[in-house]
């Protein structure tokens, strides 16, 4: 939250919404035969970006030529001090993966949701406005704003949902206001907040928001769901096994 706000990354980010966009519209259904095709394709995909990514990388620490060629067409979308660590894209396609292997559609859209619209307008209101700053440099605006553009959003997705009447997460559950799952999504947006203040750049920038905001957000919504509103662990948290499952 400390940082500048960052145009044009956040902006190549929002492109991060397709993904969940494609599993909760299970676009691939039964595709190749599978009867997760949709996750098991989207997970697919996350995962050789990672490694794709990661080979990259690893020329760009190791190889002049291609750092000089990475900076001139990509520069643009990084931030200054991932020159000397890890792509933060990275661990950004690693947390959707693991998301993505474990949670159900909504949670996907909600734990993206947090990172992409939340952190972003925390960096703007935090960079402007936080006068008040914690030992990391993170300022109690930034925090706030994180907060509150989470729990918006997760409402506007409660509102989303709603065009699938079966969803729990919509906004209206047997003609009443969904209270508890936007207490939910309270409860996890403040929890994505916390992971966003305590994330750092450890592992050569492996253990970056990018990485913990989605799965805090993910593990604290699911866990809620389990311990409070009773329900089964197998109605949100998916067996790996039976993610290439066929008919």
């Amino acid at each position: 939250m400390s940082g500048g706000f960052n145009y044009k990354r956040k902006l190549f980010h929002l492109l991060g919404f397709i993904l969940p966009s494609l599993y909760y519209f299970d676009v691939f259904k039964d595709s190749f035969g599978l009867i997760n095709a949709s996750r098991a394709i989207i997970f697919s995909i996350l995962m050789l970006q990672v490694i794709l990514l990661s080979l990259t990388e690893i020329l760009r620490f190791n190889n002049e030529n291609f750092k000089t060629w990475f900076y001139s067409n990509f520069g643009m979308i990084m931030k200054e001090e991932e020159q000397n660590r890890m792509n933060a894209t990275i661990p950004y396609l690693l947390a959707n993966a693991i998301v993505v292997l474990f949670f159900p559609a909504e949670i996907f859209f909600i734990s993206v949701g947090f990172l992409l619209i939340g952190d972003p307008v925390a960096a703007y209101f935090g960079s402007k406005y936080g006068k008040y700053r914690f030992y990391n440099g993170k300022s109690l605006i930034g925090i706030l704003a994180f907060i509150f553009a989470s729990i918006f959003v997760g409402l506007i997705f409660m509102i989303i949902f709603s065009t699938d009447s079966a969803s729990f997460f919509s906004i209206s559950l047997n003609g009443e206001f969904n209270y508890k799952v936007f207490l939910s999504i309270c409860f996890s947006g403040i929890i994505a907040a916390l992971a966003e203040f305590f994330s750092g750049h450890g592992l050569m920038g492996f253990l970056d928001d990018n990485l913990m905001i989605p799965i805090a957000s993910a593990f604290s919504l699911s866990i809620l769901f389990v311990y409070l509103f009773n329900f089964q662990t197998n109605q949100i948290f998916f067996e790996v096994k039976n993610l290439f499952l066929v008919f």
